[in-house]
C-alpha cells in the first residue's frame, strides 16, 4: 500500500508524485523544475496529510526558485479570493471569453418561453450565441453536480427561443462554468443534453485553467499584494485580468487603489513578471 493524503473532500487517495509534477508544470514550470519540486516536498508528505498542505509547501518551493511560476501555482486559490458571492467570477469570465473573441453582456435579464432570468453571461461571436450559467464555489472540496447541470439545461431550453429570434444567424450554445470540479454526472447529463461543460481540469485541454494559463488571463487576485478590499475596488472598475493592472503606469495604480508609490511600483513589477515572461 503507497501513502495516503486527503484530498479537499476529505477522500483519501494515494499520493502521487507525477500528478503533483503535472500541476506544477501546469503553474509554468519545466518539467527539470517542477521534477526537483517534487524531490524537495516527498519528504514532508506524511499520511493523511492534507493534499492543501502539500499545494503550500509545493508554492512555498516553487517561489523560492521561480518567482512568477510560483505566483501562477495559486490560480486556484486566486479565483476563490474572487468571492465570497459569484458575481466577480461572472464577470472575470466574461473577460476572459472577450480575449477568445466574444463580446459579452453579464448580468443581463431576458425573458424566456416560460419566466423571466437573469443570465449570467451571454457571449457573442460571428457563429454562436452561449448562455453561459456560472456556478462559482469559494471554499475547495465543492462540487457542481447534476443538480446544477439539470437546472441550468432547464434555463437554456427557456432562452433557445427567444435568443433564436434575436440571433436567427447563430447557433445557439449552452454552457455550464465552475472553477471547481464537475461530478462525472453533471459531465454525463450535460454530454448527453448537448450543452458545454468547463470546470476545472474540465474538459482536457479546454479546462478553465488551460482557457486561463494559454493567455495569461489570470485575476488581479492572483497577486498576493492585493488583498480583499483592493481586489473589490479594481473589479468594480472593471479591472479584473492582471494584464490590464500590468499594462497600468505606476502613477495609475498609485491613484486607484491610494497606494504609496514604492507599494506601486512593486504592484506592477508583479503584474508583469506574471503576465510577460
Amino acid at each position: 500500500m503507497g501513502l495516503k493524503v486527503t484530498k479537499a473532500s476529505g477522500v483519501l487517495e494515494e499520493f502521487n508524485p507525477d500528478k503533483l509534477k503535472a500541476s506544477i508544470q501546469r503553474a509554468g514550470a519545466d518539467a527539470e523544475l517542477a521534477g526537483e519540486i517534487v524531490r524537495m516536498v516527498i519528504p514532508d508528505v506524511t499520511p493523511n496529510m492534507r493534499t492543501g498542505k502539500i499545494y503550500h509547501l509545493s508554492m512555498k518551493y516553487l517561489k523560492r526558485l521561480n518567482h512568477a511560476s510560483g505566483l501562477r501555482y495559486s490560480l486556484k486559490k486566486a479565483l476563490f479570493r474572487l468571492g465570497p458571492t459569484g458575481y466577480p467570477f461572472e464577470k472575470y469570465f466574461g473577460k476572459v471569453l472577450m480575449n477568445y473573441g466574444y463580446s459579452i453582456e453579464v448580468g443581463r435579464i431576458l425573458d424566456g418561453r416560460c419566466i423571466r432570468h437573469e443570465v449570467d453571461v451571454i457571449a457573442v461571436n460571428q457563429n454562436e450565441v452561449c448562455v453561459v450559467e456560472c456556478k462559482y464555489h469559494n471554499t475547495p472540496g465543492r462540487s457542481t453536480n447534476s443538480k446544477d447541470a439539470l437546472y441550468v439545461h432547464s434555463r437554456f431550453q427557456d432562452l433557445r427561443p427567444v435568443l433564436g429570434r434575436e440571433y436567427p444567424d447563430r447557433k445557439f450554445s449552452g454552457w455550464l462554468v465552475t472553477n471547481t470540479r464537475l461530478t462525472a454526472d453533471a459531465i454525463q447529463y450535460a454530454e448527453c443534453s448537448g450543452f458545454m461543460t468547463i470546470g476545472w481540469r474540465h474538459p482536457g485541454n479546454k479546462s478553465l485553467e488551460r482557457m486561463i494559463e494559454s493567455k495569461r488571463l489570470y485575476p488581479v487576485t492572483v497577486v498576493t499584494g492585493i488583498q480583499a478590499g483592493l481586489a473589490e475596488r479594481l473589479i468594480d472598475r472593471g479591472i479584473i485580468l492582471l494584464k490590464d493592472l500590468a499594462d497600468m503606469d505606476t502613477e495609475r495604480i498609485q491613484s486607484l487603489l491610494s497606494l504609496p508609490l514604492r507599494k506601486a511600483e512593486a504592484l506592477k513589477k508583479q503584474a508583469e513578471s506574471i503576465c510577460l515572461c
